[in-house]
């Protein structure tokens, strides 16, 4: 049961539904494994050179995956941005947004919807104007990492939890807050994950509320709150033989979730911000 709690816990409550931010394993994707990658992060992480990763080593391999992505997901987005502004006026409109991804992932049936896309592209835009420059393109495909973004996006979710309109979200609130309860509103046992991650995680300064800066730490993927779910998850998943350590061989076995490739789970999590 404690295990069934644990993973669990690293599914993230907000908005209209609930989310599971590890929706694929590596049984449903396939990709190539970097055997070599994985042997030099093991060597990275592997601090006390036991042979075995515990928690704390585990979350450092989740820092350097968080930090290779977001070093490459930059200039992505740069690039990207030049296929998007096809007229060259160094803005992306909509329009033009919308035209070229529907060419490009037009079998893709994991990408948000045309109106999830839609509030994206709006909270990007942080002078209001209508189109994106460079910079806000980077934070459209950058959301949890861009400051201005990150701080709209947990706005948003205070004012969605906050049903007394006080400015900040009561245990109460989050637990039962009716529109991501549909499926489960009268499970007790989700009302108990709920309220052990707002006391236990999310409640950092534990006045029994959650105000926009604890929103801000619990979804930001730099932050300590999403290193320790990660790695808690990846040894979860990873931990075969119970043992609360994992061995290069089990890393080997569930490499999705330990390789910086763009299935990974701990990747996907940057981005499944809605």
């Amino acid at each position: 049961m404690q295990d069934f709690i644990t993973l669990l816990l690293v599914c993230v409550f907000i908005i209209n539904s609930v989310v599971c931010v590890f929706e694929e394993t590596a049984s449903t994707v396939s990709v190539e494994l970097d055997q070599d990658q994985i042997v030099n992060y093991f060597a990275q992480t592997d601090t006390d050179g036991n042979g075995f990763l515990d928690r704390e080593e585990v979350q450092k391999w989740v820092k350097i995956m968080v930090d290779a992505h977001l070093k490459d997901s930059v200039p992505a987005a740069k690039t990207e941005f030049r296929s998007v502004d096809v007229n060259r006026d160094r803005i992306a409109t909509w329009d033009e947004y919308r035209i070229v991804m529907k060419s490009i992932h037009k079998d893709d049936e994991h990408v948000y919807s045309e109106q999830e896309q839609k509030h994206k592209f709006r909270q990007a835009d942080e002078n209001g104007d209508n189109v994106l420059n460079q910079i806000e393109y980077v934070a459209f495909k950058n959301p949890m990492t861009t400051s201005y973004v990150l701080n709209r996006i947990a706005h948003e979710l205070l004012e969605d939890f906050d049903a007394d309109q006080d400015t900040r979200v009561s245990v109460e609130e989050f637990i039962y807050h009716e529109a991501s309860r549909v499926e489960d509103v009268s499970d007790e046992q989700i009302d108990k994950l709920r309220e052990m991650e707002f006391k236990g995680v999310m409640d950092a300064n534990d006045d029994g509320f959650l105000d926009v800066e604890e929103l801000k730490d619990y979804l930001d993927p730099r932050g300590t709150n999403f290193i320790k779910n990660e790695a808690r998850h990846m040894m979860h998943e990873s931990d075969t033989n119970k043992d609360r350590k994992l061995s290069l061989e089990e890393i080997k076995k569930n490499y999705l979730h330990f390789q910086s490739h763009k299935q990974n789970p701990v990747i996907k999590a940057i981005h499944d911000e809605f």
